[in-house]
């Protein structure tokens, strides 16, 4: 188990004498990808901005035992006056990232999400869909312990929410991913559990059905499973029964394979 990354005590935030949150406990864990779902006006954007330190809270205790941080909002700030290539430069350097670094970095992304034509055109004069990525591409560049994403998906063509995806997956490995959204695609291929806002003040913390795959194998002997990882194993005689997390199942499928191991069953825990 990780360490603790991210944790409340009975969080409440009012604003303007409107109570939005009251009384939410839980705690989230390093390399971990979280979803916040729920209807609109249920708290997820206000939940989102309290953990990114944008908002404090009215009441209760907040907890972060990281200091760097990543927030991307729904919108785009209006009206910046930076071209794009120089905010993403400014952001970076605010975080001691070398210049070398930011710029192999920021070609790669700028590539995948699309955006190289409008590296020199001010921010006030790009689309919504630019200013999307941009947002993203600012946040990754900072490489934080802790990401969070407002509806990261909205105004992404199919290309890029592929793309994102794709970024997200590999990331998750390596720092915390909190986001809401309302589309089912980034819950299925990203999130290893989530969070539900009900009624704006009751959440529900649940683990994802897909989070890992039971593995069922006949092995030549013991000496076949040696060195390999498992978040847990149950033997009998030359039948084993592998728990193992789903990002992981398809590098122990093939490494099985490779030690001659016969696969029997390979199925999602439920």
């Amino acid at each position: 188990m990780g360490k603790t990354v991210l944790e409340t005590s009975n969080l409440s935030k009012d604003i303007e004498n409107r109570t939005i949150l009251q009384n939410v406990s839980f705690r989230f864990k390093e390399k971990s990808a979280v979803a916040i779902r729920g209807s609109n006006g249920s708290g997820k954007s206000t939940l989102l901005k309290l953990l990114a330190g944008i908002y404090e809270p009215t009441n209760g205790k907040l907890i972060r035992n990281t200091n760097r941080i990543a927030y991307v909002p729904e919108h785009f700030p209006e009206n910046l006056r930076f071209k794009l290539k120089e905010y993403l430069i400014l952001i970076a350097s605010f975080q001691g990232i070398s210049e070398l670094d930011m710029k192999s970095e920021l070609s790669e992304y700028s590539s995948l999400f699309g955006i190289e034509p409008y590296m020199n055109t001010p921010l006030k004069k790009c689309s919504k869909g630019t200013k999307q990525k941009v947002g993203i591409l600012q946040a990754l560049l900072t490489k934080p312990d802790i990401l969070l994403l407002d509806e990261p998906l909205t105004g992404l063509d199919t290309n890029s929410q592929q793309n994102l995806m794709t970024i997200l997956e590999k990331l998750k490995t390596k720092m915390t991913i909190i986001f809401t959204t309302h589309e089912d695609l980034l819950v299925d291929n990203i999130a290893n559990q989530i969070l539900y806002v009900k009624d704006g003040s009751v959440l529900i913390q649940t683990e994802t059905k897909s989070s890992y795959r039971i593995i069922k194998t006949r092995f030549p002997n013991k000496n076949s499973l040696a060195e390999l990882a498992f978040e847990e194993i149950h033997m009998e005689e030359d039948i084993a029964i592998i728990t193992v997390p789903i990002d992981k199942s398809d590098f122990l499928l093939k490494e099985l394979l490779n030690r001659k191991c016969s696969v029997l069953e390979v199925r999602e825990r439920i």
